[in-house]
């Protein structure tokens, strides 16, 4: 009997490469954004372990011949089928543990919403083993020809998407954030309801005879979560690109208070000064009206004008000094 082994056709590999490539650019410049601002952390080592595997459902797709029945498959073909069916699975579920860090850096939740997080990560973790175990099973067995059981499989585990974005919803109800920041962070991580449907049209395709078009919705599929992801970096430095000019930290906190530091101003010597008996209810007026809000600039405009008015007092130290003397 021979293998009804479906060819990689042109067409397949083209889309596939415009959507591994985009998805693969995406994650290269979030990676790298974030490496060059030192802020790298467990939501991007899952990017990048999802990146991995994207490169090898691209590289897999350009492996595999133009072979549409043989007694016999090539042994490329082989490798090719078990790299891809792995690789598919962990693109999907490392995106997925990517954005749940993403949440737990966002929102920064209390101990106890922070360790339900983790055992929502748990579970993915869970699940993600145990697709990667049938779908091995089905590599073994019937030479990686995905059936309705992982359709069904599949089905199942769209309860992530929909937990990737009832989360965020949850824990972002403490987060000070502006209006439009939480639209912005919302937007981002709802794009997680977009791999549920592609999903349901590749789940769907599982239960009838493989065609090319399940291959190329596989594929949409993986490059589509690596690229949901990374939304909320890319979105994030999009917006505080566009609405910060200047520069400035564009992946920082999302707190919108700016610390503000104030200077100092020691007015003993002012008030120390032999011509002080004089003028110093002069100096204190001047010293006194000086608004708080104007010590905070790096040049300390007011600090100059403090240093004007008493250099223009201690300029005037020998005439108060010689009337002094006319007067004794």
């Amino acid at each position: 009997m021979g293998f009804g082994v479906q060819s990689w056709t042109t067409d397949l590999r083209v889309v596939a490469t415009i959507f591994h490539s985009i998805a693969i650019s995406c994650t290269v410049f979030r990676l790298s954004y974030r490496w060059y601002t030192f802020r790298f952390w467990w939501e991007d080592a899952w990017a990048a372990l999802a990146l991995l595997s994207d490169i090898l459902c691209l590289t897999c797709t350009w492996m595999q011949q133009q072979v549409v029945a043989s007694n016999h498959m090539p042994l490329i073909d082989t490798v090719s089928n078990w790299l891809v069916s792995i690789a598919f699975t962990c693109v999907v579920w490392s995106a997925r543990m990517s954005v749940v860090f993403s949440i737990i850096r966002v929102a920064n939740p209390p101990p106890t919403r922070r360790r339900c997080t983790l055992c929502v990560a748990a579970f993915f973790g869970v699940m993600w083993c145990g697709l990667l175990l049938q779908k091995i099973h089905i590599c073994s067995r019937y030479a990686c020809i995905m059936n309705r059981n992982v359709a069904i499989a599949q089905l199942s585990n769209s309860v992530s998407d929909i937990l990737l974005v009832a989360m965020p919803i949850h824990l972002l109800r403490d987060v000070k954030l502006s209006s439009n920041r939480r639209i912005l962070i919302a937007c981002a991580f709802s794009a997680s309801l977009l791999i549920t449907v592609v999903t349901i049209l590749h789940s769907a395709l599982l239960f009838g005879p493989t065609t090319p078009v399940t291959a190329i919705i596989a594929h949409v599929k993986a490059a589509l979560s690596l690229i949901v992801c990374n939304l909320l970096v890319l979105a994030t430095f999009s917006y505080r690109l566009w609405h910060r000019s200047g520069g400035g930290d564009l992946d920082g906190s999302f707190d919108d208070t700016e610390a503000i530091q104030f200077t100092s101003v020691d007015l003993t010597q002012l008030t120390s000064h032999p011509c002080s008996a004089a003028g110093g209810n002069d100096i204190e007026r001047s010293t006194g009206s000086v608004p708080t809000h104007a010590t905070k600039s790096t040049g300390n405009p007011a600090g100059s004008k403090l240093e004007e008015s008493s250099g223009g007092c201690l300029g005037q130290t020998s005439d108060c000094e010689r009337g002094s003397h006319a007067r004794s």
